[in-house]
């Protein structure tokens, strides 16, 4: 039997590709048999990959467990080159919580709800041009981009027609294999120096948008640096764009891979907000976590993990775990209680979680009610060597 405290390395990581959005059979296995498990990330550096539900809520609200420490500083990395360093997401209390107070008020639940009307006639308006294409239309650039990209860049107050860019750059950013490091030092760069020039430009004719806040939060109020500023408004759009994109194409391929699932909807549109709850848990789309560093010495899961070890807890496969949900490899639209963590947990629980639940829900409702019988005409390709899984193509007809 395996010492479960070896510091040999299991396994290395990211895992083989797999076309799909089902459970992922080597977190299956860890959960079962090695739940704090050896591995090596891309920079060959080792770490422990935590699987189940109770281990990953630990790691993701236990202060001894830094994400400055995995961007920052000597120490274990995730890949050679490190990703802003000064954003949010690297961030640990109490930066992160000054940070994190700068753009809580745009996304407090009352707020968000003001938005629902907003993000149901950008529905509407998305389905006409859907309507009026030629079949079979894919649905990722006529839907499940545009949607997003425009609620994200109203919000924030950035163009709307720089979609495609925005788009190449947020596929860097989450970059596993696709590219070479060097490609995503360049987008980072590249996104650094567009975002900047329309700082300048927000600086001269601010607006009623959110980055306008934030310089002003900058410029008037000494509560952000210029390198928080870029590198806030960089996870802005790629944690508001792209992620709610990758998730809404990969939730209608979980609808329309079974037919009865999306009739189930269309039938009964009142149950779309537990549907989506479902949707979100059961999708395995993140295969990678931000990587995190243990500050001392901790049991964890019948380990001991040492000061300087790091740890990367993987959300989608704590929603799979035995031990909170029934039957977990089930799909099953009506399930309740809920209690996944598809956004996250602790201080790094998604800012923008209602906001992206609200173009779930208003783009679902949407689509039964205009196309009752959608339905994809062949299978859908698939994005490759990303932190995420999810449908780069939606081919569908009516």
């Amino acid at each position: 039997m395996t010492d479960p405290n070896s510091r040999t390395v299991d396994v290395d990581f990211p895992f083989p590709h797999h076309d799909g959005l089902g459970p992922l059979p080597e977190f299956d296995a860890l959960r079962r048999d090695t739940p704090c498990a050896r591995i090596r990330l891309p920079s060959g550096d080792a770490a422990w990959l935590v699987t189940r539900y109770a281990d990953v809520r630990t790691v993701l609200a236990d202060p001894r467990f830094s994400r400055t420490r995995a961007t920052r500083g000597p120490g274990p990395r995730f890949a050679r080159v490190t990703t802003l360093p000064d954003s949010i997401l690297a961030a640990d209390p109490p930066v992160h919580t000054r940070l994190r107070k700068l753009v809580a008020p745009a996304f407090t639940v009352r707020r968000v709800e003001t938005m629902r009307q907003q993000v149901a006639q950008l529905v509407d308006d998305l389905l006409d041009t859907v309507g009026a294409a030629d079949r079979p239309a894919d649905l990722v650039p006529l839907f499940t981009r545009p949607l997003p990209l425009a609620v994200i860049c109203d919000l924030l107050g950035t163009p709307r027609q720089d979609g495609d860019q925005l788009d190449a750059w947020c596929d860097a950013l989450r970059n596993l294999t696709a590219v070479p490091e060097a490609a995503v030092t360049t987008a980072v760069g590249e996104m650094t120096d567009y975002l900047t020039a329309l700082i300048a430009a927000k600086r001269r004719r601010p607006a009623d948008d959110l980055l306008s806040t934030l310089i002003s939060a900058r410029d008037d109020e000494d509560r952000l640096t210029q390198e928080e500023l870029l590198s806030f408004s960089i996870v802005l759009l790629a944690g508001g764009y792209g992620t709610t994109a990758d998730r809404l194409a990969g939730i209608l391929h979980l609808l329309l891979v079974e037919p009865s699932r999306y009739q189930h909807l269309q039938h009964a549109p009142e149950t779309i907000p537990p549907a989506v709850e479902e949707l979100l848990r059961y999708a395995q789309t993140n295969v990678q976590a931000n990587l995190r560093v243990a500050t001392e010495d901790i049991e964890l899961g019948g380990v001991t993990l040492r000061a300087g070890d790091a740890v990367m807890a993987v959300n989608s496969s704590a929603n799979h775990d035995t031990a909170v949900f029934d039957s977990p490899e089930q799909l099953d639209l009506a399930r309740t209680p809920n209690p996944h963590l598809a956004f996250g947990h602790g201080a790094h629980h998604c800012v923008g979680a209602q906001l992206a639940r609200i173009q779930l829900q208003e783009a679902l409702t949407g689509l039964v009610r205009r196309f009752p019988t959608l339905r994809a005409t062949s299978p859908p390709t698939w994005k490759t060597g990303l932190k995420t899984r999810a449908p780069r193509t939606l081919p569908v007809t009516w």
